[in-house]
């Protein structure tokens, strides 16, 4: 009767986030309420308050589900530090941009947090989360291009710490016009290649 219990919870669960999903995409974060996504969900409010404490966790926690495979791709990378550092992250990043493209639903959630989402101070916490992922992102690829700099396989003039940055802003870049329009480059089938074209402008000639 517990495990029937758990089962269900979970499933509920689930459906609060699924609506919340599909409504937060087709009508963007701030016009969609709680009880909207409870009708669309078929619960009652206080159901939702029972899994999330507020608008801004049910946020966060719809961002969780599509945030992990990218989280434990970053982790491998800094376990491997034996590993070519350009190589890591041409497979990082083609890798995520493929991951997008084969999703649906990363789909739909990148274009609420790309196109969708006000950040209002009740998304605080939630802006506050993603802001920890770009950062854990950035530091990760930081200490891949120090490991390049130390090789001397990074282009001159060019510190770890802007390389990051650089290719942090390039692939949000790519998935954010992807995002709006799907139709310009198979992201699929392109993945690998617009990766490399900007890895190639950081490594030393």
């Amino acid at each position: 009767m517990v495990r029937r219990t758990k089962a269900e919870a979970e499933s509920t669960r689930a459906a609060i986030l699924d609506a919340a999903e599909v409504l937060f995409f087709q009508h963007g974060v701030s016009r969609t309420t709680l009880e909207k996504i409870a009708v669309a969900a078929n619960v009652t409010r206080g159901a939702i308050y029972w899994h999330f404490q507020n608008k801004a966790d049910l946020f966060n926690a719809m961002l969780e589900r599509v945030r992990l495979p990218f989280q434990t791709m970053l982790t491998e990378i800094d376990n491997d530090t034996s590993a070519e550092p350009f190589a890591q992250l041409q497979q990082l990043f083609t890798n995520g941009l493929q991951l997008i493209a084969a999703s649906e639903q990363k789909q739909r959630v990148l274009t609420i947090v790309f196109h969708r989402c006000e950040y209002i101070d009740e998304l605080n916490p939630a802006v506050t989360k993603q802001d920890e992922l770009d950062e854990q992102t950035v530091a990760v690829m930081q200490r891949a291009f120090e490991r390049a700099a130390a090789a001397g396989t990074l282009r001159d003039g060019v510190s770890p710490r802007l390389a990051a940055n650089a290719m942090h802003m390039y692939v949000g870049g790519i998935i954010s016009t992807f995002l709006l329009r799907p139709q310009q480059c198979d992201l699929q089938q392109h993945a690998a290649a617009l990766i490399n074209t900007m890895l190639q402008g950081l490594m030393k000639a």
